[in-house]
C-alpha cells in the first residue's frame, strides 16, 4: 500500500523532464511511494507544431546542458533524425494521453511515460504519432484492445482537463517551471526542487525516504 505519492509535473516534450529520468528511477524503487505524473501540455492544442529549424536551434543548448549535468544520452537517431526532420509533429497530447491511459488502467503512467521518453529522445520515434504509442504500449506489455480503448477514450473526452489541471497543480506548487515535483504525504505537499537533486537521484530518494520514515505514526 502507497504511504505517499509524488506528483511529477512534466511534458513529454520537456528535455529537461527527460534529463529527470534517474531521479524518477530513483523513487519508483521506493515500495511506499507512487510516482503520479501530471503532463502540462507545452505543445498541445494550438501550441503544437512541426519540428523546425527554430525548434532544434533552441533545444539543442538546452540538450547539451542536460546532458552534462543528468548523464542521460540523446541517441544519434534522435539528433541526427528527429531534429533534422521537419516532418516530425510535435504534440504533447497524443503521449501525454498515453501516460493517462496507463495511469488508469494500472497505475504504470510513469513507465509510459519513461518508455515515451526513451523512444524519442533515444530511439528518434515520433512520440505523437498513434502507431508509435501502440508499438511502446506493446512493449510494456499491454492487450492492445484493451489499451486503445482506453486511450482513445482519454484523447477524445479527458485530455484536455488533465492539461488544465497539471498547470494549476503546477501553479499551487509555486514552481517556476517543469519538470516540478510535489511530495505528498498526509495531504500536505510540500515541493521538491529540481536543481537541487538533478545530479544527485540518490539524494533524491534518500531524502523521500527520510520523510516518510519520520511521518507521524510510522514506527
Amino acid at each position: 500500500m502507497h504511504k505517499a505519492t509524488l506528483h511529477y509535473i512534466y511534458d513529454p516534450f520537456c528535455g529537461w523532464c527527460y534529463g529527470a529520468a534517474p531521479m524518477i528511477s530513483a523513487a519508483l524503487e521506493i515500495s511506499e511511494l507512487h510516482v503520479l505524473p501530471h503532463s502540462v501540455g507545452m505543445l498541445s492544442g494550438d501550441k503544437k507544431q512541426l519540428m523546425s529549424a527554430q525548434w532544434r536551434d533552441f533545444v539543442r543548448p538546452h540538450e547539451a546542458r542536460i546532458s552534462f549535468y543528468s548523464k542521460q544520452i540523446f541517441g544519434s537517431a534522435y539528433v541526427d533524425g528527429v531534429l533534422e526532420h521537419q516532418d516530425v509533429l510535435l504534440d504533447s497530447s497524443p503521449p501525454s494521453a498515453a501516460m493517462l491511459a496507463a495511469e488508469q488502467i494500472d497505475e504504470r503512467g510513469v513507465q509510459m511515460l519513461k518508455a515515451l521518453q526513451i523512444a524519442y529522445y533515444q530511439s528518434g520515434k515520433a512520440i505523437a504519432d498513434d502507431s508509435v504509442i501502440t508499438q511502446v504500449a506493446h512493449g510494456l506489455g499491454y492487450e492492445p484492445d484493451v489499451f486503445q480503448t482506453r486511450y482513445l477514450q482519454v484523447s477524445d473526452s479527458e485530455i484536455t482537463q488533465h492539461l488544465n489541471a497539471s498547470n494549476e497543480m503546477l501553479k499551487q506548487l509555486g514552481a517556476k517551471g517543469f519538470p516540478a515535483f510535489g511530495l505528498e504525504i498526509d495531504g500536505k505537499i510540500e515541493t521538491l526542487p529540481l536543481g537541487h537533486y538533478l545530479t544527485r537521484p540518490l539524494k533524491f530518494k534518500a531524502d523521500i525516504e527520510q520523510r516518510l520514515s519520520t511521518r507521524p505514526g510510522n514506527h
